[in-house]
């Protein structure tokens, strides 16, 4: 049986999935989530200072939960940082993984930093905050939540209730700032490597104010394919566009027996 392995991107963790694995899972999917070492569950671990250096301690999540006999049977969902993950472990493991789904995701040989790493729309959504006030934002909410927000997702800036529930993930596993620094390093080094015998799906929000749309399609050519564009969603695309994703990956992600899985 296939398996899913979702993995978030920089200084996120399994929770800020919000209810899209659990969703995957409603429909018929065997879905994992696991956390990048100095996030969620492992926050107290120090981040490695390179993309390759986060795959043992993935591995060794994902694991227990396959068959060792069973073959090519995960597939890799990395949104962001979690895509670059996603890309460094199909390179170490080509004979446990069936394909890899990236999602607004980049590469620093195939895209420059100002594209992958937008800072403008960065300061738009700090500005955006700014204005709200924290005294709006009501006490024991949390200014970096409410900028993340404002900057990764097209409709839930100003979700109040959200930012509120990623507050309080805050305060209970906090990354770290030195491990913040550290993967912003190791994303900042990625350079994807080259995959001959796994397929590589490229999905992309049309509207994504953190990575520039062109850093898939770049990611798309490198792997001779062709990146789908989501439209009206931003970088957080399992946030703001959990329907058309889901459908999405039903429709491109391969099954056993070489079908796709719908």
């Amino acid at each position: 049986m296939t398996t899913w392995v979702m993995l978030r991107g920089l200084m996120r963790d399994e929770r800020h999935w919000q209810g899209f694995a659990e969703r995957l899972v409603a429909s018929g999917e065997r879905v994992i989530t696991v956390d990048l070492p100095g996030n969620g569950r492992l926050a107290s671990e120090p981040s490695p200072k390179s993309i390759d250096g986060y795959c043992d301690s993935v591995w060794s999540q994902i694991a227990p939960h396959i068959n060792p006999f069973k073959g090519k049977s995960v597939v890799l969902i990395g949104l962001s940082m979690g895509g670059m993950t996603a890309l460094a472990l199909a390179s170490r493991y080509p004979d446990r993984i069936r394909q890899v789904v990236l999602l607004n995701s980049s590469a620093a040989n195939l895209s420059p930093w100002y594209r992958r790493f937008r800072l403008l729309p960065l300061l738009g959504a700090i500005m955006r905050v700014v204005r709200l006030k924290l005294i709006q934002l009501g006490r024991g909410l949390s200014l970096v939540e409410a900028c993340v927000l404002q900057y990764t997702s097209l409709y839930h800036g100003d979700d109040l209730a959200l930012i509120a529930n990623w507050s309080r993930w805050r305060s209970e596993r906090r990354t770290r700032l030195c491990n913040g620094v550290r993967q912003l390093i190791a994303c900042a080094r990625f350079q994807a490597p080259p995959l001959s015998s796994i397929p590589v799906v490229v999905i992309c929000a049309a509207d994504d104010k953190l990575a520039d749309p062109r850093c898939s399609k770049a990611l798309a050519s490198f792997y001779h394919t062709q990146a789908i564009v989501l439209p009206s969603c931003g970088h957080d695309i399992s946030l703001d566009a959990p329907e058309a994703l889901q459908a999405c990956l039903k429709a491109n992600i391969v099954a056993d027996g070489g079908k796709l899985s719908q």
